[in-house]
C-alpha cells in the first residue's frame, strides 16, 4: 500500500478511499477543503491520471499521494468505525515497515561505500554505532506485541 516517491513513503488517496469503503471523490473533497492544513504536513503531491473515454466521457481522475502525516490527518477526519480503526493500525505498520526498509538500504549502502575507501572506512567506524542503533530501534518497533496468554499459564 505504501510506495516510495522521491525517497519518501507515500500512499495513494484512491487506495485509502477504497480501504475506507468510501467514494474517492469524497476523500478528495476533504483534501481540497483542508488543503492548507494538508500542506502544513509537507509537500502535497496531487496527480491526475487519464481515464479511458466511456459513457461519462474521458478526462482524468485527480488523486493525491499522501505522506505519513497527511494520510493520518485524512484518517483522523474520518469517523472511527471498526474499519477505519483497522485501517489506521494497518497504515501505521505499513509506514513503519517502509522506514525500516529504507534504514536497512541506507545501512547497506554505507557499508559498501566504506569498504571502497580507507578514509570512508575511518568515518564508517564512527558512524556505525548510530546507524546500527537506528536499525535496531526500527526492528524493535516492528515486533508485534505478544498476547496475555503468552505470559499467563
Amino acid at each position: 500500500m505504501v510506495t516510495q516517491v522521491g525517497g519518501e513513503p507515500r500512499v495513494d488517496s484512491r487506495q485509502l478511499a477504497e480501504q475506507l469503503d468510501n467514494i474517492h471523490r469524497n476523500s478528495m473533497a476533504i483534501i481540497e477543503r483542508y488543503l492548507a492544513k494538508f500542506k502544513e504536513f509537507g509537500l502535497l503531491a496531487l496527480r491526475t491520471e487519464a481515464r479511458p473515454a466511456g459513457r461519462h466521457g474521458g478526462g482524468g481522475v485527480r488523486f493525491a499521494l499522501l505522506n505519513e502525516d497527511q494520510a493520518f490527518f485524512l484518517l483522523s477526519l474520518s469517523r472511527n468505525t471498526d474499519r477505519v480503526v483497522e485501517l489506521k493500525a494497518s497504515l501505521i505498520m505499513a509506514f513503519r515497515e517502509a522506514r525500516y526498509g529504507l534504514a536497512c538500504q541506507t545501512l547497506e549502502a554505507r557499508k559498501r561505500e566504506a569498504s571502497s575507501s580507507g578514509r570512508r572506512l575511518a568515518h564508517w567506524r564512527y558512524d556505525k554505532p548510530c546507524v546500527y542503533e537506528h536499525v535496531a530501534h526500527l526492528r524493535e518497533q516492528l515486533k508485534l506485541p505478544l498476547s496475555l496468554e503468552d505470559y499467563c499459564p
